[in-house]
């Protein structure tokens, strides 16, 4: 798919046409000429490539890889121009000398060779024109158009919060009550493992979820993990990936006999549930099982896989498998149909029509081109949901006629959807590639990497990142994309991913266009011309760096973080087997070397996002080598020092060191003007620099030894939307949140630390403040004369709070205060007296989770409290909770929590 790299070049050459007007009139004729072939060939290319789909046309193939190829080659001579012309590797102290010698030579020779690459570039594009009428190739007089239906041009007008959103679960109510047997049985004798099995698109994992989800089997199990992760993992790096869950933390590690320690102390004794969403292979499957204790004969393993065949687990575990089939009933599979086209109670009520037409008219088509397929139909849907009825839908139905082979159903239809996404989307939807299957990606990281590819524009007076969401929601709105719940998830915080099988889709459509390259089996391919790649080799993750990538401009990896003497043990082995092999170093480059290769040979890099590969303690000072780089993402890995040629990469937009030892930037990182967004447990000096484009800062704290913050500290970010604060130090709290209340235009506030002050509530000047999270006391300021003094939240829709210790009066004036609080969360320890009341106030509250201490002995929730409220969950409470809630909520907790409404006095 030509666009992805089509749509951004078209930008870069009217910026090029723009930024260097005067300095290049005699090239800038021939640059206009080249952007106005690419933009009619950009329209001939949206055109052809569902053709090319289609029909198989190999003339359009070639004239699509012809294209492609013209457009690699402008990229790279824009790139090479910025690059050649770009100051930024010099010194601040010499940039006047050598202005002067660049304006006279450098200059002159770089715009002149720009000018030869052009006018050859030009030539191509003409001989491709040609070759197009020549052979008639976009003449389609002889045949019926592929698309018989209007793809979308434009994103749905739909909200840019991205809400929890769930597809319901229709005709599996039996498969949900043997999974609740299984689950929760007491007459076995042994651990149980359950295999749920099936074809892709089945269901498998929206089964399981549906259960594990449950408060009845949170509350039967004393610990559980779910773990979602790539293919063919082995039994070691499945155990890294379930022990930090089960926990709540990260751990550290030497060896797997440690692993096995640690997670056998973790589980002992205890009900213990797991889930594992992965394909797994039955040798690696029964060396997890072994892992694990089996003195709890209620504990419980669940295999979710397509594997039809499965060895029986080891005997010391209990078997029993559950098999999804397609639907086989017309009924249920428009039941599904009808439940995910119409989500909300308004939805529903404004398309009565549309589903009475649905059953009576529409239901026979529905089932035989979906086939019954659970995914086919809910990815149907949400083709529909961005059609008007009747005319729209009767040309997709009219499309899809005819493609009703069962082995095609769900090709004809995934190729619709992306044929019928706008135009912009289709490369920010083809980049979860570049993650392996089933990976949770962060959807905040995500749009970073969109903004860094070019992908992202600014729109209609929205920033980069606003137009990002809009992109998320448009694709979860159109069911292509799964946004599970998180507990106790901030905005920004949420993980987004895509179905197994749509994401093979993805890859084949990628591999097609030359989008990215995926290295994940043993052959190395030639990488040489590759322009993005992603690792996913997890046998060999150096592999594909041994040659240089002169042409990459994004690489990606997303591997388990390795133990704490894994990195050394591996170069130890590597430099021993080294001796005995010929060219031990072009086999098994040292991870320390890669990086520093990698940054010498791939100049044009614009994504960095290694997550998990070991790159030795240091990144290389090489980094400013690569001056076009907008995303430096080195993540959970050991390295601990962030070298101070970062301040030269003046084009960065976000930098992410989360899960690594680096605690503190260099000084020179304050001169990068376009930093938006910062990720990693950074200490923040007093003194920052003018980082006015910073949007993000998660998570910082004050550096006590170089002085605590103070107002001029946040003066200059005048657009920082998010601050995340770690370990907040008791003394100067104060000063610290004074700090703080210089920024105006705070959405989210997150404070960590043993004691929180109570002023934090007495200012009024976070005018926009939408979400508000607090670990730790809250106290009173010293001598202060009124401490329950409160301002006015009007904007905050969202607070959690834990390990508070608040009392009832403050949650008397949280009702008052806070006129649109739609989300309340008080977790352990946040709540200090024996009756929790909710007797007034909460007027916009809908959602309300209590995940309260022993101590908390009855709840009240009386009139006109809480008129809204929607949800209402529980958890660990005594035995003796007493419940005094209106009729209305009594509903709630019945529909929610059967065994709470049961047991518990009301």
């Amino acid at each position: 798919m030509a666009e992805a790299v089509l749509g951004p070049l078209v930008g870069r050459l009217q910026e090029l046409v723009m930024s260097e007007a005067r300095a290049m009139v005699a090239v800038n004729e021939d640059v206009r000429s080249l952007r106005d072939k690419l933009m009619w060939m950009q329209a001939f290319l949206r055109d052809a490539e569902p053709r090319r789909r289609a029909n198989n046309d190999e003339l359009i193939r070639v004239c699509l890889q012809q294209t492609r190829d013209v457009v690699f080659d402008t990229e790279d001579a824009i790139d090479q121009y910025f690059f050649r012309i770009d100051l930024s590797r010099y010194p601040s102290w010499i940039h006047t000398i050598v202005r002067v010698f660049r304006d006279f030579f450098t200059q002159v020779r770089v715009r002149s060779d720009l000018s030869k690459r052009i006018k050859l570039i030009n030539t191509r594009f003409e001989s491709i024109i040609d070759n197009k009428g020549k052979y008639k190739i976009d003449d389609g007089s002889e045949t019926m158009p592929v698309t018989t239906w209007r793809p979308s041009t434009a994103i749905s007008a739909t909200a840019e919060k991205l809400d929890d959103f769930v597809i319901p679960l229709v005709g599996r109510a039996a498969q949900l009550k043997y999974l609740g047997h299984a689950l929760i049985s007491e007459k076995t004798k042994h651990p149980m493992a359950i295999s749920v099995t099936g074809k892709s698109g089945v269901g498998k994992t929206k089964l399981v979820k549906e259960r594990y989800e449950r408060h009845s089997t949170k509350r039967y199990f004393d610990i559980k993990a779910w773990v979602t992760c790539a293919p063919n993992l082995n039994a070691s790096n499945l155990m890294k990936l379930i022990l930090p869950r089960l926990i709540g933390g990260s751990v550290k590690w030497s060896t797997d006999d440690d692993l096995r320690t640690m997670l056998q102390k973790v589980l002992k004794n205890k009900k213990y549930l797991l889930v594992i969403d992965a394909e797994v292979s039955s040798t690696e499957w029964n060396i997890m099982i072994d892992y694990l204790p089996t003195d709890n004969v209620n504990s419980r393993v669940v295999r979710i896989t397509q594997a039809a065949d499965l060895e029986s687990p080891p005997p010391y575990f209990e078997e029993e498998n559950i098999e999804l089939h397609h639907f086989e009933e017309q009924d249920i599979t428009v039941e599904l149909f009808l439940a995910t086209l119409f989500m909300s109670d308004k939805e529903k009520h404004c398309g009565d029509l549309v589903m009475e037409a649905v059953k009576t008219n529409h239901a026979k088509f529905i089932f035989d081109v979906t086939g019954g397929l659970p995914l086919a139909v809910v990815l149907l849907s949400g083709l529909l949901r961005t059609k008007e009825y009747p005319g729209e839908w009767w040309k997709v139905f009219k499309h899809l006629e005819g493609n009703s082979n069962e082995r095609k159903r769900l090709d004809n239809i995934l190729s619709m959807c992306f044929d019928d996404l706008p135009h912009g989307l289709k490369s920010c939807f083809l980049y979860f590639v570049g993650f392996p299957a089933s990976t949770l990606v962060k959807a905040r990281s995500l749009v970073c990497m969109w903004m860094a590819e070019g992908f992202l524009r600014p729109k209609e007076g929205k920033t980069m990142e606003k137009v990002g969401e809009r992109y998320l929601h448009e694709l979860i709105h159109r069911r292509l994309m799964n946004l599970p719940p998180l507990e106790n998830a901030a905005p920004g915080d949420e993980r987004v991913t895509v179905q197994t099988r749509v994401h093979d889709f993805l890859v084949l459509e990628a591999q097609e266009a030359n989008f990215m390259e995926i290295h994940s089996g043993d052959d190395v391919p030639t990488l040489s011309t590759a322009r993005r790649l992603s690792l996913q080799n997890h046998m060999d993750k150096y592999a594909a760096l041994a040659e240089p990538l002169p042409k990459l401009r994004s690489i990606m990896s997303n591997f388990e973080k390795e133990s704490q003497g894994g990195a050394e043990t591996k170069k130890d082995i590597k430099t021993n087997v080294g001796a005995c092999i010929p060219f031990p170093r072009k086999a098994h480059a040292h991870s320390n070397d890669v990086m520093q290769k990698l940054l010498q040979g791939s100049k044009f890099l614009r994504v960095i996002f290694l997550d998990g590969l070991e790159i030795g303690k240091k990144l290389p000072p090489e980094i400013s080598n690569v001056k076009h780089l907008h995303y430096l993402g080195i993540t959970s890995c050991s390295i601990d020092e962030i070298p101070s040629s970062v301040g030269n990469l003046t084009h960065l937009e976000t930098l992410d060191v989360r899960g690594t030892s680096v605690t503190r930037l260099p000084r020179e990182f304050r001169r990068i003007p376009t930093l938006r967004h910062v990720f990693g447990s950074i200490i923040l000096p007093r003194r920052v620099g003018n980082l006015e484009q910073l949007q993000t800062l998660q998570e910082v704290k004050p550096d006590e030894d170089g002085g605590v913050w103070d107002t001029t500290t946040f003066a200059c970010m005048k657009h920082l939307q998010s601050l995340y604060i770690w370990n907040l130090p008791d003394k100067n709290a104060q000063a610290v949140l004074a700090a703080i209340y210089e920024v105006k235009y705070l959405v989210l506030l997150s404070i960590e630390g043993k004691v929180i002050s109570l002023e934090l509530f007495t200012f009024s000047n976070f005018t926009r403040l939408q979400v508000m999270i607090l670990k730790g006391k809250i106290e009173p300021p010293l001598n202060d004369s009124n401490p329950l003094y409160f301002r006015k939240f009007s904007t905050l829709t969202k607070l959690s709070l834990n390990k508070t210790k608040v009392s009832q009066y403050f949650i008397n004036k949280l009702s008052v205060e806070l006129p649109l609080l739609a989300s309340l969360a008080l977790l352990p320890e946040s709540y200090e007296e024996r009756c929790l009341a909710f007797k007034d106030g909460f007027q916009s509250l809908k959602e309300l989770k209590l995940d309260l201490d022993m101590c908390v002995e009855e709840i009240v929730i009386e009139d006109p409290a809480c008129p809204c409220l929607e949800k209402l969950e529980i958890t660990n409470y005594s035995k003796g909770l007493h419940l005094k809630v209106r009729h209305n909520i009594e509903k709630i907790i019945k529909h929610q929590d059967y065994y709470l409404y049961k047991k518990m006095k009301i």
